[in-house]
């Protein structure tokens, strides 16, 4: 029998651990939204200049 889970799946009893689970997957988001959202500005100004 094999015990292999997903992250997203994690079940932990441990309050601690799961309060630096949250954290790290927080982390994650953050970090993706803010790539994105650079990403974004970036075309934005490439593609709407602003009129000097």
């Amino acid at each position: 029998v094999t015990s292999t889970y997903g992250h997203s799946q994690l079940k932990t009893g441990h309050p601690v651990r799961s309060a630096i689970h949250k954290q790290l997957n927080g982390r994650l988001v953050l970090r993706w939204v803010t790539t994105w959202e650079s990403l974004l500005l970036y075309v934005l100004h490439f593609f709407c200049p602003s009129q000097e």
